[in-house]
C-alpha cells in the first residue's frame, strides 16, 4: 500500500492509501498485473467485479472469493450491456489485451484483442457514472527513441516497431477519441517493463531463476539492453493512484516507469548473486538481438509523478530478492500474463 501522503489522498491509521472511489470493474483479472491489482483493491477494501472469458479462466487463477465474477463468452459490446445490466462502478480498470507473450503476433486478435474490445467496454459502461475509466498502454507505443540516455516523455512520437506496439497505440488513439465523444472520463497509464513473482515463467528474470537454480547454462543476447523496470506492486498502486488523483487529465496518457536505466547484463548477474550461482553459466551473446528491439527504453514518469504523488518504493535489486523468495515458497509460478 502507500506510505505517503499528498495533495490527492490521506493516509488510513494503519499506513495504507485512503481511496476516493469504492468500486471497481477490472478487465485481465484472471492475467499478471491484473490480480495483483485486484489484491490490492480488496486490502483497500474496495468492491471489486471482475470480468472475464469463462469460469475456466477465473478457476486458473483462483480469484479471492471476495470479487464478484462476471462471465461473458464474449465481450461484444451489446453482451457486454446485457451481462453488466444493473451494475455499475467507480472505475474501470483495464487490463485485458492481446500480444503480450512474443508468439502472439496473429493479427485479427490483435485488433480483437486492444482495439475491438476496449470499443466495446467504453461502449458498454458509457452511462455509468464513472470517476474515470483507466486503459492500459505500452511503451512498445512509442517505438525506437530517438536517441540514447534520453527518458522518453509523453510527448515522443508514436513510432510502434512492432504489430504489439502498433495495436496498443491504435487502442489508445481510437479509445481516446471514442471516450471524449461518449463523455467518459477516460486515461491511459503507459507502462514500462514490468516485473514481479506473477510473472510468466518464460519472462526473463522468472526463467534466469529456474535455468540457475537447476546449475543450467543460459543463452541470452549481449545483455546491452539498457530497460525501465517496475516492481508488480508498485503498478498496482499506480493504478489505484491513477483512479483517485484530482489532477488527472481525461483523454490524457501517463508514462508509469521508474525512470531509472538498468542494464539486461546486470539484471542477469543480480539473480545469479542472489542465488548463489557463478556467473559463467550466463551465456551473453549466444542469442541475437529481435529486429523490433530497442537498446534504450528509459521512461520519463516525472508527469505522473506529479500529478499522483505516487512514486515506485521496490528497486530491481529488491523485486529480484523477492520473486526468488516466492518462487522459493511456492515451487511453482503462474502461468498467464494479460488477460481476456
Amino acid at each position: 500500500m502507500f506510505h505517503h501522503s499528498g495533495p490527492n489522498g490521506a493516509l488510513h491509521a494503519g499506513g495504507g492509501r485512503m481511496t476516493t472511489f469504492r468500486s471497481a470493474l477490472v478487465t485481465g483479472a484472471t492475467g499478471f498485473l491484473g490480480s495483483v491489482l485486484v489484491e490490492h483493491l480488496l486490502a483497500q477494501e474496495i468492491e471489486t467485479i471482475c470480468l472475464v472469458r469463462s469460469r475456466l479462466a477465473a478457476d486458473r487463477r483462483k480469484l479471492p472469493k471476495d470479487v464478484r465474477t462476471i462471465e461473458a463468452t464474449s465481450f461484444q459490446a451489446s453482451q457486454l450491456k446485457t451481462k453488466l445490466a444493473g451494475i455499475s462502478a467507480d472505475v474501470v480498470f483495464h487490463l485485458a489485451s492481446y500480444g503480450v507473450r512474443q508468439n502472439d503476433r496473429d493479427p485479427h486478435q490483435l485488433i480483437e484483442g486492444n482495439i475491438n474490445l476496449l470499443t466495446d467496454l467504453l461502449q458498454a459502461t458509457a452511462d455509468w457514472p464513472l470517476r474515470r475509466f483507466v486503459h492500459t498502454g505500452s511503451c512498445s507505443e512509442y517505438g525506437f527513441p530517438e536517441g540514447e540516455n534520453v527518458a522518453i516523455a509523453e510527448s515522443h512520437p508514436l513510432r510502434p516497431a512492432s504489430l504489439y506496439g502498433s495495436a496498443k497505440a491504435s487502442s489508445v488513439l481510437f479509445g481516446t477519441a471514442l471516450a471524449s465523444q461518449l463523455n467518459v472520463p477516460f486515461v491511459t497509464l503507459r507502462l514500462f517493463g514490468v516485473f514481479g513473482p506473477h510473472e510468466a515463467p518464460d519472462r526473463l528474470i522468472p526463467y534466469l531463476i529456474a535455468k540457475l537454480r537447476r546449475d543450467e547454462t543460459v543463452d541470452l543476447t549481449p545483455g546491452e539492453q539498457v530497460r525501465d523496470l517496475l516492481y508488480e506492486e508498485d503498478v498496482a498502486e499506480a493504478f489505484i493512484a491513477a483512479a483517485d488523483a484530482i489532477g488527472m487529465k481525461s483523454s490524457e496518457a501517463y508514462n508509469v516507469c521508474s525512470a531509472r536505466p538498468t542494464r539486461i547484463r546486470d539484471v542477469g548477474e543480480a539473480v545469479a548473486d542472489e542465488l548463489g550461482k557463478p556467473r559463467h553459466l550466463l551465456h551473453w551473446g549466444e542469442r541475437q538481438y529481435r529486429a523490433d528491439e530497442p537498446l534504450w527504453l528509459v521512461g520519463d514518469s516525472r508527469r505522473f509523478t506529479a500529478t499522483t504523488s505516487w512514486s515506485p518504493r521496490v528497486s530491481v535489486e529488491e523485486g529480484i530478492r523477492r520473486m526468488i523468495a516466492a518462487t522459493s515458497l511456492s515451487g511453482k509460478k503462474s502461468e498467464h500474463q494479460h488477460a481476456f
